[in-house]
């Protein structure tokens, strides 16, 4: 966890956070290549410190991996907006973990399913998919290993 938190009484813990991305449904993924920021929404899975994603064989976000496998990613568990007297004053509920990790490819039909698997666990818990070759061949699938992460709420 990291420990830089400014706001020291919203400071969650490890478990806190793991259960944040277990449960969560959606990471922002934050790339940069030669000083230019991209951010990009998307479904994920998460298991033993890892992030998995899937998209297309080609696009910008995996040309700006190639260049630069660094990543930060974010993900909020959203309660509620809690309205104040003074516009200013007004908060809202909320978890969520920011993190840091490398990107890597996940090349290999066995690895492919596995990771896919993973994504499809989030979303549909006990359940059991199998994944079409044409529509493997057609997909990249990459993770985040993750190298530090903080979590906090504001309940």
């Amino acid at each position: 966890m990291d420990d830089t938190m400014r706001r020291k009484d919203r400071h969650l813990s490890a478990q806190a956070a793991n259960e944040i991305l277990t449960k969560g449904s959606v990471c922002q993924l934050a790339l940069a290549v030669q000083g230019e920021p991209y951010l990009v929404t998307m479904n994920y899975g998460y298991r033993d410190s890892t992030l998995y994603f899937h998209c297309a064989g080609a696009g910008k976000k995996l040309e700006i991996i190639e260049q630069n496998n660094r990543i930060c990613f974010s993900v909020v568990e959203h309660g509620a907006v809690l309205p104040a007297e003074k516009p200013c004053d007004f908060t809202m509920k909320y978890r969520s973990v920011v993190g840091y990790g490398a990107a890597r490819v996940i090349d290999g039909y066995r690895e492919k399913c596995e990771a896919l698997g993973i994504i499809m666990a989030q979303y549909a818990p006990g359940e059991s998919f199998d994944f079409p070759e044409a529509t493997l061949a057609a997909t990249t699938v990459f993770a985040v290993d993750i190298s530090s992460m903080a979590a906090k709420s504001n309940h």
